[in-house]
């Protein structure tokens, strides 16, 4: 069983790392009228309208390059001009915010992400789930918590499924529905708050938090969870 968990949890950190891990990346430019291409760690992206916000990149080192083409000649035909190239480093929880102004001039910023501040709720923030691009908090999507539940089934015992699903919370943010949802696979009333409790850190709307509530049997535990949530605010 020992062998079946450790697979499982190898499983899970793959999943995990298709999922959003907490770090952002922001590229922009302001008063540019020429179009500006990038690539991160060798991979090509688009821009649109010269901004571009990525919310799925691993923490750790990351190789950002921007530039644009060079104009025509018979010089340097087919050439471009580098505007930036290094290495960033994205921690988990920071947003770093890339912005090259209108004489080429490259600034980088970083700001710790607080899904509570105004501020940081109002920015346009794109994330990439099997939809396209919308808006979003580096929630997993449909098909992450599908693949994620499926491998969580595949635990005969409880105990080590809740590890399991901690683990996958680490890494991760959820909402309060996919909250419910992860609780539905538990049987024990302990684990289930064990969970609700443990989750809460990560839940990206926790004003609707009390919902997770109706997942839970006894009113102990309901008094407890909501305890816990006062206690952590």
């Amino acid at each position: 069983m020992k062998i079946i968990s450790t697979l499982l949890l190898s499983s899970l950190f793959s999943l995990s790392l298709l999922a959003f891990d907490g770090s952002r990346l922001s590229i922009s430019a302001t008063g540019s009228a020429s179009e500006l291409k990038i690539e991160v760690d060798g991979r090509q992206m688009t821009m649109k309208d010269n901004s571009i916000t990525l919310g799925y990149l691993g923490e750790g080192r990351h190789d950002v390059k921007i530039f644009r083409e060079a104009k025509r000649s018979r010089s340097n035909f087919g050439r471009r001009e580098i505007i930036y190239n290094n290495s960033v480093f994205l921690k988990r929880g920071f947003h770093l915010d890339i912005t090259v102004n209108r004489f080429g001039k490259v600034l980088v910023d970083e700001r710790r992400m607080d899904l509570d501040d105004e501020w940081y709720n109002d920015q346009d923030e794109y994330y990439d789930n099997e939809d396209g691009w919308g808006h979003g908090k580096n929630v997993m999507n449909t098909r992450e918590m599908d693949q994620v539940k499926q491998s969580l089934r595949k635990e005969w015992f409880e105990n080590n499924r809740l590890t399991s699903a901690k683990f996958i919370l680490d890494k991760n943010n959820v909402t309060t529905a996919q909250v419910k949802e992860l609780m539905s696979l538990f049987t024990f009333e302990n684990n289930k708050l064990e969970l609700a409790k443990y989750a809460y850190s990560k839940t990206v709307d926790q004003k609707s938090y009390f919902q997770v509530m109706d997942a839970l049997t006894f009113s102990s535990s309901k008094e407890e969870l909501a305890r816990f949530i006062r206690e952590s605010r």
